[in-house]
């Protein structure tokens, strides 16, 4: 009876047995476990990841099949080191399930080293977003991210898009303003750059004309500083065909409009970046925009567009078709592998405070290896850029309930995520941490452990835990599994080590 913890009119889900006495089975309630906030917290090969992957295994054991759950329930899987994508092939021994099989579980395996990933289906309204793109682009929060929000919420360019002529027209306008302008401080390149990075937004759809048209300006389009004009052809001599700067403009100008060039096929991400690419240089040529403030945001679009459209696509279909979906995060690159965890969390939250403000249907979040998005200090970003991120995750721990979304969270460093996230956690998993400043961030967010048990945590063994929170009436040490699972630990590819297929430890 001391051990009964499952309340009346809830579901046992049994997740292991006693630590010192193996004969008595821990069960924990279904509601008191999963329709909470969790922290699964242990040092690399304590058995943390076992454990993640065995609540989920035995939920989706009991509730996959059930009609009701599949369409009520949706979780989502945050995995950094692709743990949790089912094997393909093997023998039956290391078979390849891990959590559930392929009729429960949707499995994205991002890549930003070549096209062959996985994109995720995201709907317009959210690639549109300038949060979307402030966040891709760690735009700042005084310039950069102002600039973001006013072009995306503009509808200028959108409406000149389908009128290709009226488009080429300011096209052209903006590179006869920049060939005229007197400005030593403005770039002498910048007529044949802002080409460039329309061609670039273009890409297979640009056209031969406008390519040829980059060509000619490379070749006759030159500067006399002594003058302080651009002239066209060989020599300094030509600019005087002009009378006046009217006339060189209108001359500039219609080698731009005349290009024969199609718009209306730039979709999806390189819609956004032409769209801020054009409001950039208008800015830049007008005199609206210091090249030293958005530049560095526009060089960054640069690098990272290409990643990007490896790994969402604008898409309406659901984000999630079962019950269970796994995002692997195992081929990403750094900068994309904070950003799109970020983004993924935060469009979910979104969507459901949306669709469904009364909570009728439930969202789990469960991110493995959360210090990486989660940390409280990074040298690579800026504060404004952390604190957002922080804000986000800690607005859907502290507010989520309410809406039916949840999260669980797996680490190896509780001391490096936010004091605030790890205080509002309900119910604790906590394996053997043996560094002093993660047991001390234990001991100040958990309110539920008594010295005994802090004690106890540099020196717990192998997939042994201290079970701490509403869930249990009192702390309890775990040996999550049991003699049952022993070969379980082998066949969903996650044993109490690190790796597939290497067998319980």
């Amino acid at each position: 009876m001391i051990h009964t913890f499952v309340s009346a009119g809830d579901e046992p889900l049994e997740i292991g047995a006693l630590a010192m006495e193996p004969t008595q089975p821990v069960s924990v309630g279904v509601n008191a476990i999963f329709a909470s906030h969790v922290g699964i917290f242990g040092n690399t090969g304590s058995g943390k990841s076992y454990t993640l992957a065995k609540l989920y295994h035995e939920l989706f054991k009991r509730y996959g099949a059930i009609e009701t759950f599949r369409r009520r329930s949706q979780f989502v899987l945050i995995d950094f080191n692709g743990e949790y994508v089912n094997c393909v092939g093997g023998s039956e021994e290391y078979a390849t399930a891990v959590i559930a099989g392929d009729d429960v579980k949707q499995v994205y395996d991002l890549s930003t080293h070549d096209d062959g990933g996985d994109r995720l289906p995201l709907p317009k309204s959210a690639v549109h977003d300038p949060v979307f793109w402030t966040v891709l682009l760690d735009a700042t929060e005084k310039t950069q991210a102002p600039f973001i929000s006013r072009v995306l919420k503009s509808e200028y360019w959108d409406r000149l898009l389908p009128d290709a002529q009226a488009l080429l027209d300011v096209i052209g306008d903006l590179v006869a303003r920049a060939t005229k302008s007197n400005d030593g401080a403005l770039d002498r390149q910048l007529p044949v750059n802002f080409l460039e990075e329309v061609v670039s937004c273009l890409g297979d759809h640009a056209s031969p004309d406008l390519t040829a048209l980059i060509e000619e300006m490379r070749a006759s389009l030159g500067y006399f500083s002594q003058s302080h004009n651009f002239y066209w052809e060989a020599t300094p001599t030509t600019q005087r065909k002009w009378a006046t700067d009217a006339d060189w403009a209108d001359f500039i100008k219609a080698k731009v409009t005349a290009v024969q060039q199609d718009f209306s096929a730039v979709d999806d991400v390189d819609l956004v970046r032409f769209k801020l690419v054009l409001q950039y240089y208008r800015d830049v040529i007008s005199g609206f925009a210091n090249r030293e403030h958005l530049g560095p945001m526009m060089k960054r679009m640069d690098e990272r567009v290409p990643s990007i459209k490896r790994l969402v696509k604008v898409s309406e279909d659901a984000f999630t078709e079962g019950p269970l979906t796994v995002v692997s995060l195992r081929n990403v690159n750094l900068a994309m592998r904070k950003v799109i965890p970020m983004i993924v969390c935060k469009h979910l939250y979104d969507a459901k405070k949306r669709t469904d403000p009364r909570g009728q249907r439930y969202l789990n979040l469960i991110i493995d290896e959360a210090h990486n998005i989660l940390s409280t200090e990074s040298a690579r970003e800026s504060e404004a850029w952390r604190d957002y991120r922080l804000e986000t995750f800690e607005e859907i721990i502290k507010e989520g309930r309410k809406f039916g979304v949840f999260l669980t969270l797996a680490s190896q460093r509780p001391h490096d995520i936010s004091e605030t996230i790890v205080s509002q956690l309900h119910n604790y998993f906590l394996h053997r941490l043996v560094n002093n400043l993660d047991v001390h961030a234990i001991e100040k967010a958990v309110a539920y452990l008594d010295r005994v048990s802090f004690e106890s945590l540099p020196i717990l063994p192998t997939g042994t835990c201290v079970l701490s929170g509403v869930s249990a009436q009192v702390p309890v040490v775990v040996r999550i599994g049991g003699s049952s699972d022993i070969r379980w630990g082998v066949r969903v590819g996650v044993s109490s080590g690190r790796g597939r297929g290497r067998g319980p430890r």
